[in-house]
């Protein structure tokens, strides 16, 4: 028995172009999008932030500035002037002011949360690190929450906490000067006393 030839199979025809390359140009598509709209957001949140920030810069003479930022979110206040009174601390006899970007008030103020007022006085007198101590030993007198004399620094250190109010004294010899620096930090409302 014989068996007849079976006919050859014609040839498939050739597969259509793969689909993977139309996943990968959607995809740059979709990140070019992506992009675009990310762009155009900071674009528009930075234009609305520069509207609604104001930056005053005041000369107030002496060569004193006072700084202000004011934002939706809340306020910055820095101005270079500082006194015994603002302070609330007294300020030793004869003691002069030294470098005055050591010497400033620097209000906080967050959107109805929170208020905090820093200042801070750097001075110096030809007076013993002694007798300025003993000043302050007096005019401070019970006052005082904390007191470490001549710590690892060489510094003197008075401290008097009360609520939500902090002041500092801190003292150090520099070679025949005292160096005196006075900070107060309040948070809220709270006043110099």
């Amino acid at each position: 028995m014989a068996t007849s030839p079976v006919p050859p199979r014609p040839p498939s025809p050739p597969t259509p172009p793969g689909t993977h390359s139309n996943y990968v140009a959607i995809a740059f598509l979709l990140l070019a999008l992506v992009v675009v709209v990310v762009g155009v957001a900071i674009w528009g949140g930075l234009g609305l932030i520069s509207s609604a920030v104001h930056i005053h810069v005041n000369e107030a003479g002496a060569g004193k500035k006072e700084v202000s930022i004011s934002t939706p979110v809340g306020s910055l206040e820095v101005n270079k002037g500082i006194n015994e009174a603002s302070l609330g601390l007294p300020i030793y006899p004869g003691a002069t002011h030294m470098e005055d970007k050591d010497s400033a008030t620097v209000n906080i103020d967050i959107a109805d949360e929170t208020k905090v007022q820093v200042l801070a006085g750097k001075f110096q007198t030809t007076d013993s690190i002694d007798k300025v101590r003993d000043f302050y030993h007096a005019r401070l007198g019970d006052q005082v929450t904390k007191y470490r004399d001549r710590d690892e620094n060489g510094k003197i250190v008075f401290e008097v906490k009360h609520d939500k109010q902090e002041k500092v004294v801190s003292l150090k010899d520099d070679g025949g000067r005292t160096i005196i620096e006075l900070v107060r930090v309040s948070e809220g409302d709270t006043q110099a006393n």
